[in-house]
């Protein structure tokens, strides 16, 4: 049901997250844009960009002050690896392989699936304490192309 439904490839339309007060902002900007993808041979890949980040001074990956390098790291979110539906519960577990967080590598991210339309897919996280130390809700809603 969810395994063959994900599969493809998925614009951002919006991230935010809310906090335990109810308070929600677009954790990444409000024209934060990326792609989840999702194969059909069990790989996934995520890529998010914030609006706005600065240039280096060199367009290469080492070209950059460590200001723009730091501007280009906290704007963009990015990991890779395997996934696997649990379709009863409909949840996605992404196993990462890669990961701009250091951390994340080896760990299992859990998404919840809401399926609002045949083209939109919601992803949603358990509540984790995200900037500003309170605990928030992540949401993702993703258009497909």
């Amino acid at each position: 049901m969810y395994s063959d439904w994900l599969k493809g490839t998925w614009k951002l339309e919006s991230f935010t997250a809310t906090d335990e007060d109810g308070d929600c902002v677009d954790y990444m900007g409000p024209d934060a844009t990326g792609f989840i993808c999702y194969s059909h041979d069990g790989w996934m890949s995520v890529q998010i960009i914030s609006p706005g980040r600065m240039k280096y001074d060199v367009a290469t990956s080492d070209g950059g002050t460590d200001e723009q390098t730091l501007s280009a790291a906290r704007g963009f979110f990015a990991y890779a690896g395997r996934f696997a539906v649990d379709e009863e519960n409909a949840i996605v577990y992404h196993q990462l392989e890669f990961s701009l967080i250091p951390n994340w590598i080896g760990s299992t991210q859990k998404r919840y699936i809401t399926k609002e339309s045949e083209n939109v897919l919601v992803l949603s996280a358990d509540p984790t304490r995200m900037g500003g130390g309170k605990k928030r809700v992540a949401r993702l809603r993703w258009i497909r192309l």
